[in-house]
């Protein structure tokens, strides 16, 4: 179902850059399939490793991703109504933050773990692309979380980031966005 979920909606091509991977949405044709070039994600290793240091403090790590994230793109804080009202002064020991700081890791620790499981990544990415459907979230947002991500795995990993594990990091990520836009637009459908 996962596959076939693809298969309908979306065309990922991992040569290409982060921001500027094609998505194809539209409605399959009957009599003929769109084609699907999916990246393997033989590198889940790599994502395991590094993911397993950035996990250790999870709240901190994820407090860095989101800072600078805001700091490179102020007006995503608009998009959690629970920041909106925290000045960017306080928003590192803000409750909120951290509470959801907390959240995205422990979401994408489920991604990287569900990996090896079609039915568990697909029940995971359909979550959490819902969840993120009534905040307006886009395919552009979570590809620009890939350089925040980076910079925080790179930090978490004694400054040693290979370029295996960065295009392991963004092929997730791109193929992260692409399911979120594609639940997204199929939710809009509804």
């Amino acid at each position: 179902m996962y596959r076939q979920l693809l298969e309908q909606h979306i065309e990922v091509n991992a040569q290409s850059e982060p921001s500027r991977a094609p998505v194809l949405l539209r409605e399959p044709e009957k009599k003929e399939k769109t084609t699907v070039t999916l990246p393997k994600i033989v590198e889940h290793e790599k994502k395991v490793k590094t993911f397993t240091s950035i996990e250790q403090d999870c709240v901190r790590n994820g407090l860095k991703i989101f800072v600078r994230l805001f700091a490179e793109y102020p007006r995503y804080k608009l998009i959690w109504p629970q920041f909106r009202a925290i000045p960017d002064s306080s928003l590192m020991n803000a409750v909120e933050l951290r509470r959801h700081a907390s959240v995205y890791l422990k979401g994408l620790g489920k991604i990287i773990e569900s990996m090896r499981d079609e039915e568990e990544l697909r029940k995971s990415m359909s979550r959490i692309a819902l969840a993120h459907i009534k905040w307006n979230v886009q395919r552009n947002h979570v590809i620009h979380m890939i350089e925040p991500v980076l910079e925080v795995v790179k930090e978490c990993n004694g400054y040693q980031l290979d370029d295996e594990t960065r295009q392991a990091w963004t092929v997730l990520y791109q193929v992260i966005a692409n399911l979120i836009e594609v639940f997204r637009c199929r939710a809009l459908n509804d």
